[in-house]
């Protein structure tokens, strides 16, 4: 019989439980989900489960990637280019 644990494994999380840790709706990550975009995931007896670990590397991925969070990205920070004369 394949029975779903009520309780998350440790170091998971349930969708629900993912969705609060992430400030997100459940609504939203199971679209991610469906279009495989955001934090990868998996299923543990029917249940979608987050490991905490991926979340969080999703969380510094996102920040590395905002301009406003990453200086070295940031285009206003571009070193000016002259053109040949």
């Amino acid at each position: 019989m394949n029975r779903t644990p009520r309780k998350a494994p440790p170091g998971v999380l349930w969708l629900d439980d993912a969705a609060d840790y992430l400030g997100y709706e459940v609504s939203t990550l199971r679209k991610w989900r469906l279009k495989k975009k955001g934090p990868a995931s998996f299923k543990i007896g029917g249940r979608v489960a987050y490991r905490i670990a991926v979340l969080d590397a999703w969380l510094k991925a996102q920040e590395a990637a905002d301009p406003h969070s990453n200086p070295d990205i940031d285009p206003a920070n571009a070193p000016v280019e002259y053109a040949a004369a």
